[in-house]
């Protein structure tokens, strides 16, 4: 889907959002609107997952400035590099509002687990006491060539 506005059509809070090498994601929602309630907990939970790969905001239709590709609610507009990629009326079930996070964000890679460091910390005390300077190392050798004489 290719760009349904033109940026400068824009207002300029949302042309100022938009100015990102990162995928941004806009919800439209609104306070008495039944079907928004309904889907804003959803959409809230699967954005938090991607909330590091993308910027997502959640906008009231009363208090944000008119969106011309917003003709009700709730709406999702997927952006990337300032063009608009999809346009969601409603957000459909949980399992294609996640489609539509990978398709247009990608897939998130699983966390990865801290792993048990292979050494302790008696293992660094006893590393470090067998470490030696020149100066002492020059020592040692003294005493075991004295010692050997």
């Amino acid at each position: 889907m290719s760009s349904m506005t033109h940026p400068s059509t824009l207002a300029p809070a949302y042309r100022k959002a938009l100015k990102t090498w990162r995928p941004v994601i806009l919800y439209f929602g609104n306070k008495n609107c039944y079907a928004c309630e309904m889907a804003e907990p959803v959409f809230r939970t699967i954005a938090e997952q991607y909330k590091d790969h993308a910027q997502v905001y959640m906008l009231s239709t009363s208090e944000s400035p008119r969106h011309p590709d917003v003709t009700g609610t709730p709406t999702v507009l997927f952006y990337k590099e300032g063009k608009l990629l999809k346009k969601l009326k409603g957000i459909g079930t949980r399992e294609t509002l996640e489609e539509n996070f990978k398709k247009h964000i990608g897939k998130l890679r699983p966390k990865q687990v801290a792993r048990k460091p292979r050494h302790d910390l008696p293992w660094l005390q006893k590393t470090l006491s067998t470490l030696c300077t020149a100066p002492r190392a020059r020592e040692l050798l003294n005493v075991r060539w004295l010692g050997h004489v």
